[in-house]
């Protein structure tokens, strides 16, 4: 199964740890400090990373879902 990631804009407090730990999935919106994700699918080598960070986020933005 493949794993999907998501920003819920409406909680994201612009904390940044996403982006500062995994820039290859997540950064900055231009012109905004909320986080965006920058891949469709998440690869395989940054999964477990990708859902260390989803528990580290202060604001619960981060929404995994398995396809």
């Amino acid at each position: 199964m493949a794993l999907r990631v998501m920003v819920n804009q409406s909680k994201c407090s612009s904390a940044g740890i996403c982006v500062k730990e995994l820039p290859e999935i997540f950064r900055f919106q231009p012109g905004s400090k909320r986080a965006e994700v920058i891949v469709d699918i998440v690869p395989e080598r940054f999964e477990e990373q990708c859902r260390k960070i989803a528990e580290k986020c202060p604001s619960q933005a981060i929404i995994m879902e398995e396809c």
